[in-house]
């Protein structure tokens, strides 16, 4: 019977069109398995660092970054799988180098860590917006160490149907491509085309949901800007109508104050900006090859470099929500040149 094989979440196609010694060249699966290789040990190390942080110091203990730690494990267990991925990647006998039991485990880890970190990014950026926007850090709402666990939990239990369903329904094995020399999930045609499908539809709606967030956010932060130097030109403007003839030189000194406090607005402003760019670019360039190669199915070797653009997310991911955090960049310091550290 015709079959499909998600490698990572590649796609092979029917294997009735293609020969047993249709392979990805190896060229192209050197290239794959030496930048994966060349990343693990960045990977472990940046989600290594950001669990420690978390655990060695307090005022990183906060409900939010229940969802940060989440989203390291996840990365972390990823990367721990880049050896065993490169390993496929790089035999030329045409069947994986070792055990086919780990080939089946790197493939079911892998698979299920992808879609959980995915789904951990967009509960991070629903959490962001929630608290940024609606001001609950002065009381519970959403936004309890409970629900938030209890959200971890459903992402886990999402991720794990996801990538079982197929073997659940009987339409699918895990397994090694032969075509892009990975383990992956092999399913029946019909069944592949439908579940490649989805899966893209909702890597691409995961996708919109975080930009639209974000830029929600980005919005409510530069109206907040509007209103607070909208705030300040009013009352300096009462200010000086009211001391214009005895208090020329206090009047000269706040109006100093103000521009400090509006160029200090600005920067934060700019520095947000900043930020959310780099978060939203970085989703973008990491997740919409592969759920266009999801959503237009073929055998070519973009099928390969695809899925390697969304694992180095797991690598990527410590650098934007870890040092680009203050307190963590505090924490860092501290954790990587004690010494320094008055």
């Amino acid at each position: 019977m015709a079959a499909t094989t998600i490698g990572w979440m590649g796609l092979e196609q029917s294997l009735g069109n293609l020969t047993d010694s249709s392979v990805i060249a190896f060229h192209h699966r050197a290239i794959v398995a030496s930048i994966l290789i060349a990343l693990t040990p960045i990977g472990l190390f940046g989600n290594a660092l950001v669990i420690i942080a978390v655990v060695v110091a307090k005022k990183l203990r906060t409900i939010t970054n229940i969802l940060v730690i989440n989203l390291a494990v996840t990365d972390f267990i990823t990367c721990l799988c880049f050896p065993f991925m490169s390993a496929g990647l790089l035999s030329q006998t045409g069947s994986y180098p070792m055990h086919d039991m780990i080939c089946t485990t790197i493939a079911g880890v892998v698979l299920t860590c992808v879609s959980c970190s995915s789904l951990t990014l967009l509960a991070i950026a629903f959490v962001r917006w929630y608290v940024i926007t609606r001001s609950v850090r002065g009381h519970q709402g959403i936004h309890t160490p409970k629900k938030v666990v209890a959200l971890v939990v459903l992402i886990w239990i999402e991720s794990i149907e996801l990538v079982i369903l197929p073997l659940v329904l009987g339409k699918g094995t895990f397994g090694y491509s032969k075509y892009h020399q990975l383990c992956g999930l092999t399913v029946t045609n019909f069944f592949g085309f439908c579940y490649i499908l989805l899966t893209g539809i909702q890597m691409a709606i995961v996708l919109m949901l975080m930009l639209m967030l974000y830029l929600l956010v980005l919005r409510h932060v530069l109206r907040h800007r509007k209103q607070i130097r909208d705030k300040f030109t009013t009352a300096e403007d009462i200010r000086s109508g009211a001391t214009l003839n005895h208090e020329s030189q206090a009047s000269s000194t706040s109006r100093e104050s103000r521009l400090l406090k509006i160029n200090a607005i600005s920067k934060m402003e700019v520095e947000i900006t900043k930020n959310l760019s780099m978060v939203v670019g970085v989703l973008v360039l990491c997740i919409l090859p592969l759920s266009i190669d999801f959503m237009i199915p073929s055998d070519n070797v973009f099928t390969l470099y695809a899925p390697m653009i969304m694992l180095t997310n797991s690598v990527v991911n410590p650098i934007i929500y870890g040092f680009k955090h203050p307190i963590f960049k505090e924490v860092f310091k501290s954790l990587l040149w004690p010494s320094r550290i008055a």
